[in-house]
């Protein structure tokens, strides 16, 4: 025993010194990589802020894939030099790995394939941390995007994890500007002319104002008369906001409207249904 206590008293002076050693080294590692995605956005330029706001979508998105993979990176090593202090041979463990992953590899070709669709995401930049986007039948906000995996959070906060080879289809909601699409129904007897010129005129009243000044990159344009319908004809608008501001800046510019065909006495109309009781159908067809 005192021989066993000697041993174990001689490998924790030197081996066991180096592997809390390296312990220590990957916890300190690990807290520097927090600022990759600091440093990535030192570069971002800050001329137009819609630019720097794009800029910082993406210099966050690579830097939380940066520092993932650079923890997997220092972990893989910081693993084979304990396991060299532990007298284990390398040799024949790395051997032994490698056959291991060639038949992984065989048996996993759904991960590889996610693994190949995220990283051509990442490098077009199809899509980032904090953008909206609609893809493989549902839609949300993206809260992290890795090799292997995009997680979105809907309006009802849902999170739900895509993985990235069952991603055809990307529609990105929210990249550089968007636009708030305006269908606006007004009665077939209303002056068309005159209810455009009342449209543009909110329009305008709007981008005068704060704070939806800074946020609307272009004002009210109305593209004219869309269709004529059952009971209302349609006249579409759009106005060009920095992203994600499109649904605030559509909802804000709807009740103006609504106000202001209340005090100018325009009608929306409605579906109207007539119902006539069988008794009195009856009866006017007899007349």
């Amino acid at each position: 025993m005192p021989e066993t206590f000697k041993n174990m008293a001689a490998w924790l002076t030197t081996s066991g010194i180096k592997v809390l050693g390296i312990l220590v080294v990957l916890i300190i590692l690990s807290q520097m990589s927090k600022w990759v995605v600091k440093w990535l956005e030192k570069f971002v330029p800050e001329k137009d802020p819609l630019q720097a706001a794009e800029a910082k979508k993406r210099a966050h998105t690579l830097g939380n894939i940066l520092r993932n993979t650079l923890l997997i990176v220092l972990s893989f090593i910081a693993l084979l030099m304990i396991l060299g202090e532990l007298g284990i041979q390398l040799g024949p463990l790395l051997a032994t790995a490698g056959i291991g992953a060639v038949a992984i590899g065989f048996g996993a070709q759904s991960l590889v394939k996610d693994v190949i669709s995220g990283f051509f995401i990442i490098l077009e930049n199809q899509y980032r941390i904090g953008d909206i986007i609609e893809v493989a039948g549902v839609s949300g906000l993206v809260e992290s995007v890795s090799l292997r995996r995009t997680v979105l959070r809907d309006l009802e906060g849902k999170v739900h994890t895509i993985p990235n080879g069952e991603i055809k289809i990307v529609s990105n909601l929210s990249k550089e500007w968007a636009r708030a699409v305006l269908d606006i129904g007004i009665s077939y007897r209303e002056d068309v002319n005159q209810v455009i010129d009342l449209l543009e005129q909110i329009g305008r009243e709007l981008v005068a104002e704060e704070p939806w000044a800074r946020v609307i990159l272009e004002p009210l344009q109305i593209f004219g008369v869309e269709k004529f319908g059952d009971s209302q004809l349609v006249i579409r608008g759009v106005v060009k906001t920095i992203p994600l501001k499109q649904w605030e800046v559509g909802r804000e510019l709807r009740r103006r409207i609504k106000i202001r065909f209340d005090e100018k006495g325009i009608q929306i109309p409605f579906p109207h249904r007539v119902l006539i009781w069988g008794d009195q159908g009856k009866k006017n067809i007899a007349n």
